[in-house]
């Protein structure tokens, strides 16, 4: 991460720096329709991210190992909590979580577990299954988390502001369904995707330079062709 950018003040409430007025005028330029609430919300959150991840990354690499040591210990302990569930004095947990669904009123789970009988469906498996489901999330998010606070040589990333173009990206292509790309010239993105990001990123750090944006967007390119090779997605 650049001085410039680790010395960066935390942005405005996402409320005023993307109000309504704000959005409208983004979706203007950009010749789209006004943002759906569901859109304003996704682009807020990105903003509110933006600032705890800079409050995470402030002190680089010593704000980096306690959120790998925070990470590492909670990775341990639901890993144990899913091995307590396997033992054989609780292998009919999903029996007292059913009851215990019922005494509370609580609704069943609605992910669909194909490997689990009819009957099965209408007791405490279901129960049993969406709390070890969500158990494994929780060990894929450590993971992933570890793998974000894990120190990197050389030249450091901004990673708060990579993590905020990740966001916009996530909105731009699957909320408002449209390419996620980048064709840098002559000091201009010159794509829609570029666009958008600039009008939302200048608005939450006003003196971000344009280069600064094209190299996170070029991050952001990299994963996705990663994930979904497109030889258009340059």
């Amino acid at each position: 991460m650049s001085e410039k950018a680790s010395e960066r003040q935390p942005p405005q409430e996402p409320e005023v720096i993307l109000s309504d007025s704000a959005l409208d005028d983004i979706a203007d330029q950009m010749g789209l329709e006004s943002f759906s609430e569901g859109v304003c919300n996704e682009l807020r959150i990105a903003v509110r991210r933006y600032a705890l991840d800079q409050k995470i990354f402030g002190t680089y690499e010593s704000e980096l190992k306690s959120v790998g040591a925070d990470y590492n210990a909670l990775k341990k302990k639901v890993s144990e909590f899913r091995a307590f569930l396997e033992l054989p004095e609780y292998s009919d947990l999903a029996s007292d979580l059913y009851l215990a669904a019922l005494h509370k009123n609580e609704p069943a789970p609605e992910t669909d577990f194909p490997e689990i009988t009819d009957f099965e469906r209408t007791r405490g498996e279901p129960y049993l299954l969406e709390l070890k489901r969500l158990l494994s999330l929780l060990e894929d998010a450590t993971d992933i988390a570890l793998d974000n606070s894990a120190v990197p040589k050389g030249r450091k990333p901004d990673y708060p502001l990579v993590s905020l173009v990740r966001r916009l990206a996530f909105i731009w292509t699957e909320l408002l369904n449209q390419k996620f790309s980048i064709d840098y010239h002559q000091g201009s993105g010159l794509t829609p995707a570029f666009q958008f990001v600039s009008l939302i990123v200048q608005r939450v750090i006003p003196d971000i330079r344009e280069t600064e944006i094209v190299t996170a967007m070029r991050t952001i390119v990299s994963e996705l062709n990663l994930k979904a090779p497109n030889p258009s997605q340059e």
